[in-house]
């Protein structure tokens, strides 16, 4: 069966998050959104954690973007950094390097 044509998969924007807290593990990162973002379907992809903050990388879907924004904006210890609808330019605003593929 052949893969979807690229115009039939969905529209998504990649969105650059920074949670505040010291040591953040990605499972506490995905749970603390997971209860914020609970009607909304994302994708964590990307993540540095700092002494007093991680950044992440979310993938959500294009309907969903303005209203994850404003949720995540309204949440207190959370903000948005940048968005983009390509994941590199994300990476580059927010001086993450590309993670290593393993095959």
């Amino acid at each position: 069966m052949p893969k979807p044509s690229k115009a039939a998969r969905g529209k998504h924007r990649w969105i650059g998050v920074e949670v505040n807290g010291a040591g953040l593990s990605r499972a506490e990162c995905e749970s603390t959104l997971g209860g914020i973002l609970s009607p909304i379907s994302f994708r964590m992809f990307d993540m540095r954690s700092d002494s007093d903050s991680a950044l992440l990388i979310l993938k959500v879907g294009l309907d969903d973007y303005d209203s994850t924004r404003e949720i995540l904006e309204a949440t207190e210890g959370v903000g948005t950094k940048t968005s983009s609808g390509k994941i590199r330019l994300v990476r580059e605003r927010l001086d993450l390097p590309r993670p290593v593929r393993k095959r």
